[in-house]
């Protein structure tokens, strides 16, 4: 049995691996503020799904078992939640950082 027509699959797999871990590598550092925390956290791991979603289709497509519907299918799904996600934490991180600033003013006029 010979594994050469899957040597392809293969090398793309372990790419796929290794450049998905590298992105969820950076969630693990932990960060001072826990909401700030959660979108960091939040960021890397949508970039390695989003990785992962490719790389396995592309992985797919050198074994000769392309599905593209489905593969277009969950790339554009998590692609458009990403961008919900990363426009509401900049809502919501903005809005905590005007709150603190108007909290902080405030204190110093009461002074």
């Amino acid at each position: 049995m010979s594994f050469t027509p899957y040597l392809p699959s293969l090398i793309m797999f372990t790419i796929t691996v290794v450049v998905v871990g590298l992105c969820f590598l950076p969630a693990t550092y932990e960060r001072k503020s826990p909401l700030l925390n959660f979108y960091w956290v939040g960021l890397w791991l949508f970039i390695g799904l989003i990785a992962a979603i490719a790389g396995g289709e592309q992985t797919v497509m050198l074994a000769g078992m392309e599905s593209p519907e489905l593969a277009l299918r969950l790339q554009t799904s998590v692609s458009v939640c990403f961008v919900f996600f990363v426009v509401f934490a900049w809502f919501r991180l903005s809005g905590a950082a005007l709150v603190a600033g108007v909290r902080r003013l405030v204190v110093m006029v009461a002074r």
